[in-house]
């Protein structure tokens, strides 16, 4: 008997040394006030499927396009029917585009910086992972001239 499973692919975008935070009307990524645009993988074939979907949510989610997907951090969770969702997170840069939330499924969304989340306080332990695997991926990637 296999045990069923859903995969959330989410968006760390970064822009001027910020990250846009979202709040979805119903996000299923745990942290409270704090989540990253982005949804359940729904029945996609074919190659990319990933990295197609996301972006496709992130632009009818809100209105933005982002450069290059890189895997920042991956988490699983156990669900109340029993079931395990595993989140991917995909760090990449801010392309284009003014955030304009989509009503009814994204609340608000603001960027911040990753020393404000800090200061707060009460940013889930999963997106400070993210954000940290994130910036050390990228300060090597600039050292080492990609």
């Amino acid at each position: 008997m296999s045990t069923p499973y859903l995969v959330g692919l989410y968006a760390l975008i970064q822009h001027n040394g910020k990250y846009l935070l979202v709040r979805q009307r119903a996000s299923s990524l745990p942290g409270g006030n704090y989540s990253l645009p982005g949804a359940l993988l729904l029945g996609d074939l074919g190659d990319k499927v990933a990295e197609l979907h996301l972006r496709r949510v992130i632009l009818s989610q809100l209105g933005l396009s982002m450069g290059e997907l890189r895997l920042a951090g991956s988490h699983a969770l156990r669900l109340t029917d029993g079931g395990t969702q595993l989140n991917l997170i995909f760090g990449a840069e801010y392309n284009s585009g003014v955030p304009n939330p989509q009503t009814g499924v994204i609340l608000s969304a603001d960027w911040i910086t990753s020393s404000e989340l800090r200061k707060r306080g009460d940013a889930p332990h999963w997106l400070m992972s993210t954000i940290d695997t994130y910036e050390t991926n990228r300060g090597a990637e600039k050292v080492s001239g990609r």
